[in-house]
């Protein structure tokens, strides 16, 4: 038998045998905690507004509010992005769209949620878009 072949048969068994006999590292417990509590605490809001709230507050925004000025129509079709904006479309055929990271958009997105959430206000004629009577 080859010398070499012989000695790292020999250090792979060492190795194994070491492996196989020594302590396991001491690791930490997990809290004992039921899962509803653990739901809880994740999914608990500091100030939760309700549905009619977040609308208001939705169209009181700025931004909103001008595109309502100048926009006829009766109707309007709120719907997330792909790139994380708002698109609000109206029955007028105009559309604004609210930028990541703006105040409208965080307001938009908090009430679009709500509406997907609890199923309500959503459109019969586009999927995933709340619909808002103005």
């Amino acid at each position: 038998m080859n010398p070499v072949v012989a000695s790292s048969l020999v250090s792979v068994g060492k190795n194994l045998l070491d492996k196989v006999t020594s302590p396991s590292p001491n690791l930490p417990q997990p809290k004992s905690t039921s899962f509803s509590e653990e739901l809880n605490g994740v999914t608990a809001t500091e100030n939760t507004l309700s549905r009619k709230e977040l609308q208001e507050e939705f169209l009181q925004a700025p931004a909103v509010q001008s595109f309502l000025e100048k926009d006829t129509g009766d109707t309007l079709y709120l719907e997330q992005r792909a790139d994380g904006s708002m698109q609000i479309l109206s029955s007028s055929g105009k559309t604004l769209i609210l930028k990541e990271g703006s105040e409208a958009c965080s307001t938009a997105k908090k009430f679009f949620q709500t509406c997907l959430n609890e199923q309500t206000q959503l459109s019969d004629n586009r999927v995933n878009t709340v619909e808002i009577k103005v």
